[in-house]
């Protein structure tokens, strides 16, 4: 018996951490590639303008305490962009994040402050798809 509990715990667990898993494909500016999201950490790749992207979010939802807010995101992160000249930035924005079934579409927008050689804030946008697991 105890160990049919420990088992079924075990896999409540496994499945929960799990759940707080995505990865997907976005579209935006500068770049469009992949994304993997674990917790609230989001690891972004660019494919067509090579790049990366670090960033931690923070639901809207929890920071105000205010539950109709859960779709709400805001960010802050890093970002490496090699589009003709070798762009390096912090950026943070605000998005919304809509749960249908497995999936999570989001959009989001922010301010970059991009600092290697020349400074320069550019208004950057994405918007992408991810599958949970």
């Amino acid at each position: 018996m105890k160990k049919s509990l420990i088992g079924i715990l075990l896999c409540g667990l496994s499945t929960s951490a799990l759940a707080s898993q995505s990865a997907g494909i976005f579209l935006g500016s500068p770049m469009s590639g992949v994304q993997y999201k674990h917790n609230d950490l989001r690891f972004s790749l660019g494919l067509d303008e090579f790049g990366f992207a670090v960033d931690k979010t923070f639901n809207l939802g929890t920071l105000t305490r205010d539950p109709q807010l859960n779709m709400g995101y805001t960010f802050v992160g890093a970002q490496y962009v090699d589009n003709r000249y070798d762009k390096l930035g912090i950026r943070s924005g605000i998005g919304l994040e809509v749960p249908v079934n497995q999936f999570e579409l989001y959009g989001e927008v922010g301010p970059t402050l991009y600092m290697v050689e020349d400074v320069d804030v550019e208004l950057e946008a994405a918007m992408g798809v991810r599958v949970r697991f």
